[in-house]
């Protein structure tokens, strides 16, 4: 996929619908850290936010809708996957979630959704009403933004001399070959926040997650 492929897709179908977005969050991959799409999101006024490499919990609301997507398309006896997504979508954005006991569709137009099983025949719409529409719209503007809830208690371990130790062993989570080393390293450190910890890997700089290093305790 070329970077000018996902500028395009960003336009048609999240600009055209809802604006530009304050803050756009990212991996890493290629076509998100080329030339054309940093200009794209400049020219856009968009701030972008890197995650770290391989720590999809960085993103957890993505990773995890992408998984319940997957799971859908598996579903389906389909091999073109790509003419599933929209019914797909039309049932994710619709079903009532737990938490909110709301569905998306509802929390972003104020209504649900009509679906091709709804049978009961609907009255009539009004004509509409200019004192409804700027009744929603002071609404909409008194409402301020809820952060997500969070799902998932799990803690990763950390080791306590990591807020010392000068250099790190990194783990790598990409598929590796038969009989390779699971860390790289020893790496030096840079500079550290609670999250992640900033290293040196062959003359680059790399903001890598915490529970992805341990401390390397070298001989003197």
């Amino acid at each position: 996929m070329r970077a000018k492929t996902v500028c395009r897709a960003i336009f048609d179908t999240w600009i055209s619908r809802f604006g530009c977005p304050s803050i756009v969050t990212s991996d890493q991959g290629s076509q998100l850290r080329s030339s054309m799409f940093v200009e794209f999101i400049r020219m856009l006024g968009t701030q972008k936010i890197k995650t770290t490499p391989y720590h999809p919990i960085s993103n957890g609301i993505v990773e995890r809708f992408h998984r319940h997507l997957k799971s859908a398309i598996k579903a389906h006896d389909n091999e073109k996957w790509s003419e599933l997504i929209p019914i797909i979508l039309l049932g994710i954005r619709t079903v009532v979630k737990e938490d909110l006991q709301s569905s998306c569709s509802e929390l972003v137009y104020g209504t649900t959704l009509r679906l091709p099983c709804d049978m009961i025949d609907v009255s009539d719409i009004p004509p509409c009403d200019i004192e409804f529409i700027t009744d929603l719209r002071h609404r909409m503007q008194q409402l301020n933004p809820v952060a997500t809830s969070a799902h998932c208690t799990d803690r990763f371990y950390i080791h306590p001399s990591l807020k010392s130790s000068s250099r790190i062993f990194l783990r790598v989570d990409c598929v590796q070959p038969p009989l390779r080393q699971p860390y790289t390293g020893p790496h030096k450190v840079l500079c550290r926040t609670d999250k992640a910890i900033t290293v040196d890997i062959n003359g680059r700089k790399t903001k890598v997650s915490l529970d992805r290093v341990k401390p390397a305790h070298l001989l003197p």
